[in-house]
């Protein structure tokens, strides 16, 4: 199993979702989707930090602790921090658009998701 990323390979992951925007800072990239924070990249240190939930941040944590840590955690949300270049790119990738849908319309959800089928 490949593992590894950048930080810009998590950016670009990121344009792969509709609507995504992105703000940019010197050694930080905010991913959005219509201005609605779902991730956050360190450029500098090599770590993301993605939206999630309680269940899956526990999961990642209790399984890979190297890779994942806690992040901020409301009673709906927990953001997993992730060190960027021991993760499964494909972890990142399904993390990624599963912060997606928890931010994204039920809208373009839906639209993605018939695009996805065809």
């Amino acid at each position: 199993m490949e593992r590894g990323l950048s930080s810009e390979e998590v950016v670009d992951m990121s344009r792969d979702l509709p609507e995504v925007m992105l703000k940019e800072w010197v050694n930080w990239t905010n991913i959005t989707f219509k201005g609605r924070g779902f991730a956050w990249v360190n450029h500098a240190d090599n770590h993301a930090l993605i939206k999630g939930h309680h269940d899956e941040r526990a999961a990642l944590l209790a399984t890979s602790p190297e890779v994942y840590e806690a992040g901020w955690a409301t009673s709906s949300t927990a953001w997993v921090r992730i060190q960027l270049d021991l993760a499964d790119p494909e972890e990142v990738r399904e993390l990624l658009t599963e912060g997606w849908r928890m931010t994204a319309t039920k809208r373009a959800i839906a639209a993605w998701e018939s695009h996805q089928t065809r």
